[in-house]
């Protein structure tokens, strides 16, 4: 997975980078117009500001994110909640309002299910391709009325690709997204997953589901 973390230098701000480092990818930059610029320029899983920020403050900067159309789930991660202003971020466009305490495991329970609401609220819950049809909320994957077994890694693979429906993605682009290592992730990995389902997808159907396009990455087709 991949984010954006805004913070100036602060050793409270380092340690919510190394915590956040272990979940996916982590991008930094120090003041609002860079994250501004980033925020739009690049594809990311989420935003995580910090009370360490140059330029703008992070309540006037999550409403400027919002203004611009990022619609990525944005985090505030601050030492010293106050239910006060956990009102004022959640107002101006944050979906989550944690302690600096609670970063790692809270911080990715919370961010999970923000990103799963924002991404049902883009598309619907259910995706069809090639004969097969995705229930994003019951997280279950279907030919016809047979229902297809996948695993837990399989199916997110699936579900960021049900995302993109008809898009080429990459495979930086997949392992960031899908593997909390991000590109750490073992080299192998990501084409042994997308062998497997390929492997499902044939008992089912000839037609190619996910193509290869070489030099570009993968694309799921309608």
């Amino acid at each position: 997975m991949r984010f954006l973390l805004v913070n100036h230098n602060s050793f409270r701000g380092r340690l919510v980078y190394q915590e956040i480092r272990k979940r996916g990818v982590c991008d930094v930059v120090a003041d609002s117009g860079q994250c501004l610029f980033m925020a739009e320029c690049n594809k990311y899983d989420g935003l995580v500001l910090t009370d360490n920020i140059l330029g703008q403050n992070a309540i006037e900067l999550c409403r400027e994110l919002r203004l611009r159309g990022v619609d990525v789930p944005i985090a505030y991660i601050t030492p010293f909640p106050t239910s006060e202003e956990k009102v004022l971020f959640l107002n101006s466009g944050a979906d989550i309002y944690l302690s600096s305490l609670a970063v790692e495991d809270e911080f990715h329970a919370e961010f999970m299910a923000s990103l799963r609401r924002m991404l049902a609220a883009k598309i619907d819950s259910m995706v069809e391709f090639k004969g097969f049809c995705l229930n994003l909320r019951s997280r279950q994957l279907f030919f016809g009325e047979q229902a297809v077994y996948l695993r837990k890694k399989e199916f997110e693979l699936l579900e960021y690709f049900a995302f993109n429906i008809g898009r080429v993605l990459t495979g930086e682009l997949l392992l960031e997204h899908v593997w909390d290592s991000g590109l750490d992730t073992v080299s192998n990995t990501l084409v042994v997953h997308i062998r497997n389902l390929r492997i499902k997808f044939r008992k089912y159907t000839p037609e190619e589901v996910i193509e290869s396009r070489r030099g570009r990455g993968y694309i799921l087709l309608a």
